[in-house]
């Protein structure tokens, strides 16, 4: 078969731009491409994709075509993203194609593979602009009827297609995705980073988005008051992340937190490369993230890989990718979120039973699993 895969939504591993779905459809190619010994395929990129980056893609398979599309800053996304980009599809005559970014083009017709990662938009409008009623109206409900199949990430993302948009069961098969982390570092690289964001002793770590649905009001919330009551307490809060919708009341929170404790125990450092994101994971005393709500949550599996113990949401896909390997708190009680801080920052022996768990929970998940459940779905 001839098999197209959008890849205008990938992560450039040579410039570090992308965030989750990006992250997705790079691992998902790279691996998909090594694992197929017997289709075609041909991934449409936009032109300012690094060469680096496609050439990590493609690897050594010579049945890979790269089409590259002029990215516009059009006033009429419809017409670009749309109307233009079908018909890009349409003159390949492909078999097959892979659309990993939740929607299909309005205006495509052809045999497809929607992958759908979450439905959060829906479930929680307040956490998004207004301004996305094309795509939540539109775009993803055609998408849906669309597609031949529908893959969604986790078991807590399809429940939500099938109560949310009446999807059938048997249109919807969930496959989860792999993790890969690297995680061996020299002790001076270590120390390089910690001395790039001032990062002294022992500290809990949050890396996402800096926006409201990830629950960082009420990660602070619960961390001052657990320092409040714990006067000696050494261990600070780092948050890392670029700055997302609404950012300003987290930040304007954390300073005046910082002034009522009299110190910064809460540091934003920004966004992180990479190499800077494993490794502040890998040397936290635990991995903090209670958030509100995820079709994955790959941030939780990758500290797990790193051998850190967690502390996360009891909702969404959380609870089904972490199992029993984290701490499972209630993200909408301070309360249970300050317990769970105290918890994990003063029982040594929970974290290491934890960082345990978490190690064998992340093992079962990789991305050739991933891969040969893909290529079943195809044939």
């Amino acid at each position: 078969m001839k098999i197209g895969i959008d890849c205008r939504k990938f992560y450039d591993a040579h410039a570090n731009v992308g965030a989750g779905i990006e992250r997705f459809t790079y691992h998902l190619v790279r691996t998909l491409l090594r694992s197929d010994e017997k289709n075609d395929y041909v991934l449409f990129f936009y032109n300012d994709i690094t060469p680096e980056t496609i050439h990590k893609a493609r690897g050594k398979n010579v049945r890979v075509r790269v089409r590259k599309i002029v990215r516009r800053s059009s006033k009429i996304p419809l017409y670009d993203s749309h109307i233009e980009f079908s018909r890009f599809l349409k003159k390949e005559n492909l078999d097959l194609t892979i659309f990993p970014a939740n929607v299909i083009p309005l205006f495509y017709g052809g045999r497809s593979i929607l992958i759908v990662h979450d439905l959060a938009i829906y479930k929680y409008p307040e956490w998004f602009p207004e301004r996305q009623w094309l795509s939540t109206k539109v775009l993803v409900p055609k998408s849906l009827k669309k597609a031949e199949k529908i893959i969604a990430i986790s078991q807590s993302t399809k429940n939500d297609l099938m109560k949310l948009f009446e999807v059938p069961e048997e249109k919807i098969t969930v496959i989860y995705p792999g993790i890969k982390v690297k995680s061996s570092y020299l002790p001076e690289e270590i120390d390089r980073v910690k001395e790039k964001y001032n990062i002294a002793g022992d500290y809990l770590l949050y890396i996402g988005t800096i926006e409201p649905r990830k629950n960082i009001l009420k990660l602070m919330r619960a961390f001052s008051n657990y320092l409040f009551e714990n006067d000696n307490t050494k261990v600070n809060l780092v948050l890392a992340g670029a700055k997302g919708w609404k950012f300003q009341p987290i930040i304007q929170l954390m300073s005046d937190i910082n002034k009522r404790l009299g110190e910064n125990k809460i540091k934003y450092i920004g966004k992180v490369s990479d190499r800077e994101r494993n490794i502040l994971i890998k040397n936290c005393r635990a991995f903090v993230f209670p958030s509100q709500y995820e079709g994955f949550g790959f941030p939780v599996l990758e500290a797990m890989t790193l051998g850190v113990p967690v502390l996360t949401g009891d909702n969404s896909s959380l609870r089904e990718i972490a199992g029993d390997a984290a701490l499972l708190v209630d993200a909408n009680d301070l309360n249970d979120i300050r317990r769970g801080i105290q918890k994990i920052s003063e029982d040594e022996d929970f974290r290491n039973r934890l960082a345990e768990k978490g190690t064998a929970q992340a093992g079962k998940f990789s991305w050739e699993k991933t891969a040969e459940e893909f290529l079943a779905i195809i044939k």
